[in-house]
């Protein structure tokens, strides 16, 4: 009769000890190597071109952030502080690693583009949009169609948003065939245009029309009406840009977000998606700010409740823009960087500021933000420290510093840039 097997301890640990070792090694592989390969097979027939979209990623994959702040970017002649939260990816990006792979239209990106314009077209695709807003001095140059690649693909195809280019166009159709000419083939099944008239007609009669400059929240609270199979939107401006790719930033918005809503306050109400969502914390305007209106002012109840915030990215919650679109109807329209911040803290939604990392040639910022947890909106993630928040330098209004960032960046090979947020890049040449 066969005796049973004894155990013995010490024959068990190194076997323990080697099964330990090949996981951490299989998890160190996947940490540390790109873990996106995207076949565009299924758009292609079996005996056609089995062709790969590759992402793009970072050359460098790790902090160059030293301990006293300072970013090793390997620029010649300039050095770049990081003033606020530091990058929560380890990487660098020398320009040719973030556009590089997007210089050419290969068989892969025309596969991928196409799948993200027909996803457009289908109605049960995607409840999200990323909205590139522009107007009509657009000139489509090679350096913004490099950009406007990376954010179709990257946000449409990857991450699997809806994205719409929308252009401000006063002009008659003769005028905006010429101009739709501009736009690389690839893109124009994307754009939507809209005028200052349809605007105009789409506002409620009650509520005063400025401009579309003034009041470009206008622009998307007639998109979100007009398509209502949304639920959320991104908003971008056209002379902003991003230092990482768009799927990765913005499921970082996601996940954050998600963590500060696990851990809300027993008294919130905080949505699964956020009602505005900014990239620069929300501040009380002084008085002698020159954006301000009396009536809307008088309407919000005075300056404690006014916010205000940078308004060149922001996320849209369909209840945040039909709530716009219900004080319009009462004879409400502001300007339109305290509108929706204001809207929001009286009425109790949810703005979730997403702090992102900045970068300065000095270290200080351009501002710090002086609110405090109080004057904060009832259902805010309470874990975001506002009263210590940099403001300015690479996302601004103003562009001393992104636009150096940017631009000695792109005409040195050699340096690299940590993720980034970036506004405003200005010029024709990268336009």
């Amino acid at each position: 009769m066969p005796q049973p097997r004894s155990f013995r301890l010490g024959a068990a640990i190194p076997a323990a000890g080697i099964l330990l070792l090949i996981y951490l090694f299989y998890i160190r592989s996947h940490i540390a190597n790109p873990d996106v390969n995207i076949s565009v097979r299924e758009h292609f027939n079996d005996d056609e071109d089995p062709t790969v979209f590759e992402p793009p990623v970072a050359s460098v994959r790790h902090s160059v952030i030293r301990g006293d702040n300072v970013a090793w970017t390997n620029d010649e002649n300039a050095t770049w502080y990081s003033i606020s939260r530091h990058s929560n990816r380890g990487e660098c990006w020398t320009y040719n690693d973030r556009f590089g792979a997007y210089q050419n239209l290969s068989p892969a990106m025309s596969a991928a583009i196409s799948a993200a314009v027909s996803g457009n077209n289908n109605v049960n695709k995607s409840n999200r949009a990323v909205i590139l807003r522009m107007g009509s001095n657009q000139q489509w140059g090679p350096q913004f169609t490099l950009h406007a690649r990376a954010l179709v693909l990257e946000a449409g195809y990857l991450a699997k948003y809806d994205v719409v280019i929308l252009t401000h166009l006063d002009m008659d159709d003769g005028a905006k065939a010429t101009w739709m000419q501009r736009v690389p083939e690839e893109f124009r099944p994307l754009v939507q245009t809209f005028s200052t008239k349809q605007v105009r007609e789409w506002l409620p009669r009650a509520a005063k029309f400025k401009s579309i400059f003034d009041q470009n929240h206008l622009v998307i609270q007639m998109f979100m009406a007009q398509n209502p199979k949304y639920e959320f939107a991104y908003s971008v401006e056209a002379d902003a840009r991003l230092i990482g790719r768009w799927d990765v930033f913005l499921d970082d918005v996601d996940l954050e977000y998600a963590y500060h809503r696990k851990f809300k306050e027993p008294d919130q109400e905080m949505p699964a998606v956020p009602d505005l969502v900014t990239f620069e914390s929300p501040r009380r305007p002084s008085d002698a700010w020159p954006w301000l209106e009396k009536d809307c002012v008088k309407h919000f109840r005075g300056m404690d409740n006014i916010r205000a915030s940078l308004g060149v990215v922001w996320g849209w919650s369909r209840r945040m823009t039909d709530e716009m679109t219900r004080l319009n109807e009462i004879g409400v329209n502001c300007y339109y960087e305290y509108f929706a911040p204001s809207t929001a803290y009286r009425q109790n939604l949810t703005t979730f500021f997403y702090q992102h990392p900045l970068y300065c040639p000095h270290t200080k910022p351009s501002e710090r933000n002086s609110m405090t947890k109080e004057q904060m909106g009832k259902n805010d993630p309470r874990g975001v420290q506002h009263e210590k928040v940099a403001v300015g330098c690479t996302y601004f209004f103003v562009n001393p510093h992104s636009q150096p960032f940017w631009e000695q960046w792109y005409r040195s090979p050699a340096a690299c840039r940590p993720p980034a947020l970036v506004h405003p890049v200005k010029g024709n040449f990268f336009n």
